[in-house]
């Protein structure tokens, strides 16, 4: 599989994917895929455009397959929990705020991104020591929707619980205790096993999810998994500009059919 990065869909589907409805943070999402295996979106309706299924894309269930990056591009990686848990509220996400163009948003990081599309920036960054995709995501040339996606590996699954609490800690700090705060067992074969609580996120027995809200941006925070691989995202979207984004997307699919 090509290395393309394409993890900023992530950032633009979890943040419907939490805020819309706090039921939805344990719903099953999925990778759609081109002919070459690159992943081209995330979603949790496992359908196909009528234009993907023509191209000969695939639906994979996520978080399966992740793709890592080098350890070059993790060497590069920028230590960012300062300017997570700054509490500086001038900005809405590191140092940009919605509606900035992704030239603006190019200027406020220190490096040139580690990869860049029309309608996405993304960078490798560090968090506490671990590594992380930092995404941004841009219609009509306006950031709209960001984020960051966990890319590290632990072989005790255990380690992806506390990498999610430390996150929480840093949110719960700047903005105070989540709206949503989600510990949910879909199946308690382990739960009385604390032990074996990352194995029980990793085959979808268990999931955490948290919402915070402040007057621009809507923050949520997802631990998740299937088939013994886990997803520790948090996503950023623009309150203001969040029905303007849905309203293009919608029309966007429609032109499909």
């Amino acid at each position: 599989m090509k290395k393309k990065y394409f993890f900023v869909i992530f950032f633009l589907v979890l943040a419907i994917f939490f805020t819309i409805n706090t039921s939805i943070v344990n719903a099953k999402m999925y990778k759609i895929l081109d002919s070459e295996g690159n992943i081209i979106r995330i979603t949790n309706n496992p359908v196909l455009s009528i234009e993907e299924i023509e191209a000969g894309c695939k639906i994979l269930s996520a978080p399966d397959g992740i793709i890592m990056p080098t350890q070059d591009q993790i060497t590069n990686g920028q230590e960012i929990k300062q300017e997570i848990s700054s509490g500086n509220e001038k900005y809405d996400f590191r140092k940009t705020n919605w509606g900035m163009s992704k030239e603006q948003v190019k200027a406020t990081e220190d490096k040139k991104p580690d990869s860049e599309y029309d309608t996405s920036l993304v960078y490798y960054v560090k968090i506490s020591g671990d590594d992380y995709l930092c995404g941004y995501s841009f219609l009509q040339d306006k950031l709209y929707n960001t984020g960051y996606v966990f890319v590290g590996e632990h072989s005790n699954k255990n380690d992806y619980i506390r990498d999610y609490e430390n996150l929480k800690e840093i949110l719960t700090k700047k903005y105070g205790k989540p709206k949503i705060d989600r510990l949910t067992w879909d199946n308690d074969l382990f739960k009385n096993d604390r032990s074996q609580w990352g194995l029980a996120v990793s085959i979808g027995h268990l999931s955490y999810g948290n919402i915070w809200e402040t007057s621009t941006t809507y923050i949520t925070l997802g631990l998740n998994g299937d088939n013994y691989e886990i997803s520790l995202i948090a996503a950023y979207d623009s309150r203001k500009l969040k029905d303007w984004a849905d309203k293009i997307k919608s029309e966007k699919n429609k032109s499909n059919f």
